[in-house]
């Protein structure tokens, strides 16, 4: 199960690094790089996983002092996957192009994981930058969730770099990443669920629709439950197309 917990920090925290998956992601880059950088403890390392932008994505992020991997396969979970290898901190952050972290997150999710070994990962918590009573149901829904173990990508999902090998690795899905990814750390320990938000773009639902995203999303999960793994590649062709691209 998933715990909620508050603190502030202690001497002596592991390493963190974050790694953003992106794609065309130019516009919404600098406010999440500009809230890594203002965090109480900012994090050694922050990888830009790209795939394949035509924009100025990898410029900005390179702006920003982040380091750029060029990944061969488009899918969030295969970009993470790919820029992984770069990381040799002591805990991963996945983050969104579209997130912006409160300044103490890091520092907190640091804090916990070196007060509590036997914890392997867990997540944030999000809030969306809109108001309205649909948003803060979903925002319940998914913390409820969360607290049970399961979280989703847009919840700033993290993990120990050492807990990979146990794992299995991580899930280099072109989606669903999220939903793998937390199914494997409840099955090699303990998770958390740190209660400490980062605000997230309601743009995916103005772009496809508040109650198609919300059923896509549903059924995806379904398709994921019946048939596993085998059912990502298609599910992805069928609703982003191009998999994987040429870069």
């Amino acid at each position: 199960m998933g715990a909620e917990v508050q603190g502030d920090g202690a001497a002596g925290k592991p390493s963190l690094a974050v790694v953003v998956p992106v794609w065309q992601e130019a516009e919404a880059l600098p406010q999440l790089l500009r809230s890594l950088q203002e965090q109480t403890m900012p994090p050694q390392r922050i990888v830009v996983a790209d795939g394949g932008s035509t924009d100025d994505t990898r410029a900005v992020a390179g702006q920003w002092g982040a380091e750029v991997v060029a990944c061969t396969r488009r899918g969030r979970g295969c970009q993470i996957a790919q820029a992984l290898p770069r990381c040799l901190e002591d805990i991963i952050v996945i983050a969104h192009a579209d997130m912006i972290f409160p300044p103490l997150a890091l520092a907190r999710i640091a804090d916990w994981m070196h007060q509590h070994p036997e914890c392997v990962g867990g997540c944030l918590g999000h809030r969306f930058d809109q108001d309205g009573w649909v948003y803060r149901l979903i925002e319940w829904a998914d913390r409820r969730r969360a607290q049970g173990g399961m979280a989703y990508g847009d919840q700033a999902q993290f993990f120990r770099r050492s807990v990979l090998e146990k794992i299995g690795g991580f899930p280099a899905w072109p989606l669903m990443e999220d939903v793998a990814l937390s199914e494997r750390l409840l099955q090699a320990g303990a998770v958390v669920y740190l209660d400490m938000p980062v605000t997230v773009s309601v743009r995916r639902f103005r772009r496809r629709g508040l109650l198609r995203t919300l059923w896509q999303n549903w059924w995806l999960r379904r398709r994921l439950a019946r048939e596993g793994e085998a059912a990502v590649e298609m599910l992805y062709r069928r609703y982003y197309g191009d998999f994987p691209p040429q870069s």
